[in-house]
């Protein structure tokens, strides 16, 4: 299937049609798991399933840690001088432990001296990624521009990835301040996401007001306040499935999550928007067109370490082997720089990256696609580069033998009250949805056991 018999058919929607899905998602508010806008993002896209005409639309349940902060509070000051007592701006690390009436005690630098009953200080400097080691660790890539020799991504993670308060708890650490090291002023990140309750309580501070902190503790002892009333309980969330029959016995899965750490525009109201372009597109086609049943899967519990889509491999152990391809769309994104402590956006995308099995047949038409629809700054990685666990949600299906192709960025806002409308790159949501049909068309008479057979 070409791009100009794609476009011919007039059935793919619009970017204006997308990007108002999206819209009208983050216009509800925080969407954490279990959050009430979460809750009515799960309701909306049953009724968008439903609407489209898709079959057996129905919702699957989801068990995890729901995690709420009601206040936080932040107050340190010289030992010998507390008239001088600042009060930073913070928010809370997800799900570390509340500080009712507050935590009072010395702060120490991590690798300054003992912990032991402390409040640690450390920095989280978010990583910095050349392009021409990410072009490196590819297996194709598509850099018509030669950008990939001079490019270098900031990542929205440290070296610490999820683990930044581990070394503070291991050291007997009471608290933990985390200065927030980003190419703008922040403090309102999301991380850790993986919903592992921490034992201490823990506050994250910008750049600047983390200077102050550092420059006070240059001078003398300091002591600090942590002030935390925060939540955690057992909540049911949901999936959201939808079907569509096709020409063979066999199943396309196309995911992503509809959680997000914030209200969230890129993560992933974006990546919704791409999966239910999907599922529009293949609804208005013959079913013979489609080259074999389809489900699309919208997942609950990503930011609490991809729950939804574990349970939900977790209850359909029996179509993993009939599952010819599992595509997932995640965030398309604009690039930003940080300016005077502002994230500013620019007109090029994210870097795009293709997590793609290693099958040489699925790998062409990866690229195929990405080159007919001119999705420059595109890399097709293996699942695993970055690890034993492929990166993200469509990481869990990789593990399982399922074929996976997995389209996503990682602009440095990714957990950042930042994410906002304006970072949707609105220009890649019309040919990567066409690159992701392009893509799944590619499988017609290919069966799972085939495509399976070719994974080196």
């Amino acid at each position: 299937m070409t791009t100009r018999e794609i476009r011919q058919a007039g059935h793919v929607p619009t970017a204006p049609e997308m990007l108002g899905w999206i819209e009208h998602v983050v216009e509800r508010g925080i969407r954490r798991p279990g959050y009430s806008a979460d809750d009515w993002t799960v309701g909306w896209a049953e009724n968008f399933f439903h609407e489209l005409g898709l079959d057996d639309v129905h919702l699957e349940p989801v068990p995890l840690p729901r995690w709420e902060p009601r206040s936080w509070l932040l107050e340190v000051w010289p030992v010998d001088a507390p008239d001088e007592m600042i009060q930073p701006t913070c928010f809370p690390l997800p799900h570390s432990a509340p500080a009712p009436g507050g935590l009072v005690t010395e702060v120490v630098a991590m690798g300054d001296g003992g912990l032991s009953g402390a409040i640690a200080l450390e920095t989280v400097t978010l990583s910095s990624f050349r392009q021409t080691t990410a072009r490196d660790m590819a297996m194709r890539a598509y850099d018509p521009d030669g950008e990939f020799d001079t490019l270098t991504q900031t990542l929205p993670f440290g070296r610490q990835m999820q683990n930044v308060m581990e070394p503070a708890v291991d050291a007997g650490a009471a608290g933990f301040i985390g200065i927030v090291d980003a190419p703008w002023e922040t403090c309102d990140y999301y991380v850790p996401y993986d919903a592992v309750a921490r034992p201490i309580p823990g506050v994250w501070i910008s750049r600047s007001d983390g200077l102050r902190l550092r420059e006070m503790l240059a001078r003398g002892r300091v002591v600090g306040r942590i002030d935390v009333d925060s939540v955690r309980e057992d909540v049911v969330t949901h999936n959201v499935v939808g079907s569509l029959s096709g020409a063979s016995e066999d199943w396309i899965v196309v995911g992503c999550h509809h959680d997000a750490p914030w209200t969230s525009a890129v993560e992933d109201a974006s990546g919704m928007a791409l999966v239910i372009a999907q599922a529009v597109y293949w609804s208005r086609v013959p079913a013979r067109m489609r080259p074999h049943n389809m489900l699309f899967l919208l997942t609950s519990g990503h930011m609490a370490h991809g729950a939804g889509t574990a349970a939900f491999i977790a209850a359909h152990k029996d179509l993993l082997d009939r599952i010819v391809l599992e595509v997932h769309l995640e965030h398309p994104a604009r690039e930003c720089i940080g300016e005077d402590g502002r994230l500013v956006p620019t007109d090029p995308p994210e870097v795009r990256w293709w997590f793609t099995s290693r099958n040489d047949r699925l790998i062409d038409a990866v690229e195929s696609a990405i080159r007919d629809e001119d999705l420059r700054r595109s890399l097709i990685m293996p699942p695993d580069v970055f690890g034993p666990h492929p990166t993200t949600d469509g990481g869990f299906f990789h593990v399982e033998g399922v074929p996976l192709v997995n389209f996503l960025t990682a602009p440095m806002y990714l957990f950042d009250l930042q994410d906002t409308l304006d970072k949707v790159h609105v220009a890649s949501l019309e040919p990567v949805t066409r690159a992701a049909i392009r893509i799944i068309a590619s499988t017609q008479g290919i069966s799972a056991a085939d495509m399976r057979a070719g994974v080196k």
